[in-house]
C-alpha cells in the first residue's frame, strides 16, 4: 500500500479505538534501511498540533482507499513529536475491515443532475446538463435511472450532483453493470463512487443515518396506529 493514488485517507487510532489523527495529504513512505538492506515499511506524517506518544507505543493504522477497501495496521511508534510522526507498518500483516455502513443500502427517489461522462480517454460535457434520479444509496456507490436517450456502459465515469438532506453532493461515480428489463430495456445503473473526499463520506453517512431514524420513527407511528385501530375495533 505505498501508492498515493489509490489512497484516500489515513487514520492512526489509539488500542482503544480512539481516534489520534487523520490526513489526506502530508504524508510519505520514506525507506527504512536495517543493516544496510532498505526496507520500504515507514509511515512519515507531517502537520502540526500531533499528540507525542512515546516510543513503541502500539497503534493502528488504517489506511482507506478510493477503491472503498479499508487496511488495518498494528504499529507501534518509531518517533512522536508535535510536528511529525513516524509509525512501522509491519504492512505484510495488513488486514482489510468491513465497513457494514458500505453495504447497507437506503432505498430513494434523490433526482440528480449529470454533468458529463468519461468514456476511455474521451470526455463529455452535457450543456444542458441531463438529469437522472438515485434509486438507492450506499457508502460504497449508487444506483440510479437516467433520463432521455443516452446509454451508459460498465467503465464509464459518470460526474453528478445532488442533495443529500441540506448538504450538496458533487462528485463522480463509475458505472460497474447495467440492469436490464427483461424486455430488453434498461432499468438502471449499478455504480461505485470514485475520488470521494472524506467530508463527502461523511456527508453521505450522515443521509443514510438520517433516513434509518425516519424508517425507524416511521414504523413505530404505523405500529402505534395499528394497535390503536385494533382496540379501538375491539372496543366497539
Amino acid at each position: 500500500m505505498r501508492d498515493r493514488e489509490k489512497i484516500r485517507k489515513i487514520e492512526i487510532f489509539t488500542t482503544k479505538n480512539e481516534r489520534i489523527l487523520e490526513c489526506a495529504r502530508n504524508y510519505s513512505f520514506p525507506v527504512k534501511y536495517i543493516d544496510d538492506r532498505p526496507i520500504d515499511d515507514i509511515l512519515m506524517i507531517k502537520g502540526n498540533g500531533f499528540p507525542v506518544l512515546p516510543k513503541n507505543t502500539p497503534v493502528a493504522v488504517v489506511i482507506a482507499t478510493n477503491a472503498g477497501d479499508r487496511i488495518k495496521y498494528d504499529c507501534r511508534v518509531d518517533f512522536s513529536s508535535n510536528f511529525q510522526m513516524n509509525i512501522t507498518l509491519n504492512s505484510d500483516k495488513g488486514k482489510e475491515l468491513e465497513d457494514k455502513r458500505r453495504y447497507y443500502k437506503i432505498k430513494t427517489e434523490i433526482n440528480c443532475r449529470i454533468s458529463d461522462l468519461t468514456r476511455g480517454d474521451e470526455v463529455t460535457a452535457y450543456s444542458p446538463n441531463l438529469y437522472g434520479k438515485i434509486q438507492d444509496i450506499n457508502i460504497g456507490g449508487i444506483f440510479f435511472t437516467a433520463e432521455g436517450d443516452v446509454e451508459y456502459s460498465a467503465g464509464d465515469v459518470i460526474g453528478f450532483t445532488t442533495v443529500l438532506g441540506d448538504n450538496r453532493l458533487e462528485t463522480a461515480v463509475k458505472v460497474l453493470r447495467v440492469q436490464r428489463a427483461p424486455e430488453g430495456g434498461i432499468k438502471g445503473y449499478g455504480c461505485s463512487f470514485v475520488h470521494i473526499a472524506s467530508y463527502q463520506e461523511e456527508m453521505i453517512s450522515s443521509y443514510i443515518n438520517y433516513l434509518q431514524i425516519e424508517e425507524r420513527r416511521l414504523d413505530r407511528e404505523r405500529r402505534l396506529l395499528e394497535r390503536e385501530e385494533a382496540e379501538r375495533v375491539g372496543g366497539v
